[in-house]
């Protein structure tokens, strides 16, 4: 069940969805979200955290800190919402929303290049298939680090759209080892700088 920590769901439109890790949010979190929320039309855009991460369940302590980086990030902004997924696959969290909001509210998954070739190549098992997962959701994938080859069978479902060059080297691993703030939302800075001081992880 998706839980908003922050904003109120949208009731009709376009929302969407850019789920990560966001440990920490970087600037290139938010510069994906709004240039796919600008371009694609988007009424809403969702950041959600899921409580588990494939193969790695996150410990409630590092869980609620960056839940509390995502509420500060949209606080006061209607056309962003901070929220939490039971589940990790992308497939599981558009379920999640999908069973609340109405049919009315038509709903895309955000990612980056490289997050949409490993939703892409991920092995199911004997889950719904990569293409049957895409009839429930449109794909925007960003130009991070080169652009997004889609497939002709998939022109209708998956759009790609660039961002600029200069979020290709933000990286959330480089903010936790080597404490770069300067690609942490400034919202943030100061608690994201406590979390990690001395290598805390």
């Amino acid at each position: 069940m998706i839980r908003v920590v922050e904003g109120t769901l949208v009731e009709d439109g376009r929302l969407g969805i850019l789920p990560a890790a966001f440990n920490p949010p970087t600037i290139a979190h938010i510069a994906l979200a709004e240039t796919a929320r600008e371009q694609f039309g988007l009424d809403q855009v969702a950041l959600v955290l899921p409580k588990t991460l494939p193969h790695k369940r996150l410990d409630r302590e590092d869980f609620d800190r960056r839940l509390r980086w995502l509420a500060s990030l949209v606080a006061n902004q209607d056309a962003w919402l901070a929220a939490s997924a039971e589940r990790g696959l992308v497939v599981d969290i558009v379920r999640e929303f999908r069973e609340q909001v109405s049919a009315g509210v038509e709903l895309f998954v955000i990612s980056g290049r490289d997050a949409a070739e490993r939703f892409a190549a991920w092995d199911y098992g004997d889950a719904a298939s990569f293409d049957e997962q895409l009839r429930h959701f449109q794909l925007l994938v960003g130009s991070r680090n080169g652009a997004y080859r889609v497939e002709p069978r998939h022109s209708r479902r998956i759009h790609s759209f660039a961002i600029s060059t200069e979020y290709n080297r933000v990286s959330a691993t480089a903010v936790r080892d080597q404490l770069d703030l300067k690609t942490v939302p400034e919202a943030i800075r100061d608690s994201v700088k406590k979390a990690f001081v001395g290598g805390l992880q």
